[in-house]
């Protein structure tokens, strides 16, 4: 399958390798911190799923030749599910920017290639979006996904997770 590259960045598949610096990204992110994620148990977690059935994804920043940067820093990752929700649906578990590289377009080619992978699965795209996190619901609106319900404190104590899914034909 062809990456996706942009004027900035590259997506392409994640390997072990990638693990410890998106497990940071994740630690460090809003949900990182309201979940209390801590860096040893996501890379544990990332590196059985990955080792399964998952998919990691990971956006790493453009030399000016083009070119991924030698020290190949990732600016930001999605971890897949491709059959995720109900055996049949693409779930995206979770999608992470590191802080320097937010709103640079990272997580719209993230979200782009996620859709592009897993469009020969089932008819929608599903995600779940914690309640507070009202940058997150925003961002995947503007990217045709909808509301379709609430999971009350379904991870955590006094935390809903909204329920968003993208339909697909």
């Amino acid at each position: 399958m062809a990456d996706i590259v942009e004027k900035k960045f590259s997506v392409t598949d994640g390997g072990r390798e990638d693990i410890p610096q998106c497990a940071a990204i994740a630690c460090h992110s809003e949900i990182g911190r309201r979940y209390g994620f801590r860096v040893a148990d996501i890379e544990e977690k990332m590196a059985a799923s990955i080792d399964r059935t998952s998919l990691l994804l990971v956006a790493r920043a453009l030399c000016d030749e083009g070119t991924t940067a030698a020290a190949s820093t990732v600016a930001g990752f999605a971890w897949i599910e491709p059959r995720g929700a109900f055996g049949q649906a693409p779930y995206l578990k979770l999608i992470a920017v590191d802080e320097k590289s937010r709103s640079s377009g990272v997580g719209a080619l993230l979200l782009a290639e996620f859709e592009r992978r897993t469009i020969s699965t089932g008819t929608a795209w599903l995600l779940l979006v914690s309640d507070f996190n009202r940058r997150a619901v925003s961002f995947y609106e503007r990217h045709g996904y909808a509301q379709a319900g609430r999971l009350p404190s379904f991870a955590k104590e006094d935390i809903d997770e909204i329920i968003m899914y993208k339909r697909h034909w």
